[in-house]
C-alpha cells in the first residue's frame, strides 16, 4: 500500500518492509525518517555515492550495486538477503530501492519472498499489485535460479515475545515517561556517556522493563556490524561478571569494587545508545536529596511495577517473588532472556 501526503511515496509490502525509487533530495530522506524507515537496501549501481549520503543521513545501509536492467550476482544477493533478514527480524523498517523501484527492486524483493518460503506462486501474488517486479529475462532467470537454492530465514537469538505476540508499545511509552522524569532531574550536570565515561566503568543491573527497552534500542537503532561488536564485547563482560559472582557471591556491591571493564555500549568515549540509556546512567552524578527521593519514591517503584506488568503480558502469569535484575552485558547480548525463562520455570514449579 502506498503512503500518501509525503515528499517520498513508500509502497509498503509488509509492516517492516517497503519499496520505492531512489530518494533524490534531503527532503525525501527526511520523509523516509518521518515514515519510520531506519534501514535501506540500495541497489543503484549508477549512483555511486547515494549509499554514502543515505548513511550520513542516519540510515543503516546495505549497498548492493546492480547496473540498470541487470540482475544481481548470486553470492552478493544472498549476502544482501541475509542482511535484510536480520534487519526485519530485529524490527527495523527497511526500504529496498533502485532508481525507479521497478526491475532491480522487484528482483531482490522476489528473491526475499522466496527466502521467506512463499514459493513462486505466493511471491507472484504479493508482487502482482506492485510496480516492483522483475522486468526482463535476466532478472526472471535469476529468480528461477535463486528459487532452486533459496536459503531460509533463520532466527539466531531468543526473544521474549517470540512465543506469543505482545504489543510492547504501551509499556515502553510509560517507560519513556520515566526517562523524561530522570532527564529533568539530571538537569545540566555532566552527562555520562557524552561528557564523561565514569558511569560506564561500573557494573549495572537493570529491571525487566529497562532490559526490554534497552534490548529493543540495540536491535532497532544500531547498524548490524556495530550491534555484532556490542554482542561480542558483552559476551566477554558477562564472562568476567560470572567470574566475579563465583568469587564474591551474588552481591552487586562487591562486584562494583572488583569491576574494571568498560561498558560494552561505550565506544570512543561515547554511549552508543545515549538518548535511550538506562535511568541510572541518566542520573549518575546528579546531587541532592531530591534526586534520591525521586528514585526511591517514584522511579524505582514505577520501574518495578512496569516490570511486573510486562512480565505478566509476556508470560501470562504473575510471579510471586520479586523479579530478578539483569546485568547490562546480559541484556546487550540477549542472554537475559534465559534468566527470565528460568524465573518463569522456577515459578511454575511452586
Amino acid at each position: 500500500m502506498a503512503a500518501a501526503n509525503h515528499a517520498y511515496t513508500l509502497t509498503w509490502v509488509a509492516d517492516h518492509l517497503a519499496v520505492g525509487g531512489a530518494p533524490m533530495s534531503q527532503t525525501q530522506l527526511d520523509s523516509l525518517k518521518d515514515q519510520g524507515i531506519t534501514a535501506i537496501l540500495n541497489l543503484c549501481g549508477e549512483f555511486c555515492d547515494l549509499h554514502e549520503i543515505e548513511a550520513a543521513a542516519g540510515f543503516e545501509v546495505h549497498y548492493l550495486p546492480i547496473a540498470d536492467e541487470a540482475a544481481p550476482d548470486m553470492a552478493a544477493l544472498e549476502a544482501a538477503l541475509a542482511w535484510l533478514d536480520e534487519a526485519v527480524y530485529l524490527g527495523k523498517k527497511v526500504l529496498i530501492h533502485c532508481r525507479h523501484g521497478i526491475g532491480r527492486t522487484g528482483t531482490v524483493l522476489n528473491a526475499y519472498l522466496l527466502r521467506r518460503g512463499l514459493g513462486h506462486k505466493g511471491a507472484a501474488r504479493v508482487l502482482r499489485p506492485l510496480r516492483a517486479k522483475p522486468a526482463n529475462f535476466d532478472q526472471w532467470r535469476t529468480i528461477r535460479r535463486y528459487g532452486k537454492t533459496a536459503g531460509k530465514l533463520t532466527v539466531r537469538e531468543p526473544r521474549l515475545e517470540s512465543g506469543r505476540p505482545v504489543n510492547l508499545a504501551p509499556f515502553l511509552t510509560d517507560y519513556a515517561g520515566l526517562i523524561d522524569l530522570a532527564r529533568e532531574a539530571a538537569g545540566s550536570v555532566p552527562q555520562c556517556g557524552r561528557d564523561t565515561d565514569a558511569c560506564c566503568r561500573r557494573p549495572l543491573w537493570l529491571s525487566l522493563i529497562e532490559a526490554v527497552a534497552l534490548a529493543r534500542t540495540i536491535d532497532v537503532t544500531l547498524p548490524s556490524e556495530v550491534r555484532q561488536a556490542v554482542i561480542e564485547r558483552s559476551a566477554e563482560a558477562a564472562r568476567e561478571m560470572d567470574d566475579l559472582t563465583r568469587r564474591y557471591g551474588d552481591s552487586h556491591e562487591l562486584c562494583v569494587t572488583a569491576w574494571s571493564r568498560l561498558c560494552p555500549l561505550a565506544a570512543d568515549g561515547a554511549c552508543l545508545v545515549f538518548d535511550n540509556r538506562p535511568v541510572a546512567c541518566i542520573l549518575y552524578g546528579t546531587p541532592g536529596e531530591a534526586t534520591a527521593a525521586l528514585w526511591e519514591k517514584t522511579l524505582e517503584p514505577a520501574l518495578t511495577d512496569l516490570s511486573r506488568q510486562i512480565f505478566f503480558a509476556l508470560a501470562g502469569t504473575m510471579g510471586e517473588t520479586a523479579l530478578p535484575l539483569f546485568a547490562l552485558p546480559d541484556v546487550a547480548s540477549g542472554r537475559y532472556v534465559s534468566a527470565v525463562f528460568q524465573y518463569l520455570l522456577a515459578h511454575s514449579r511452586r
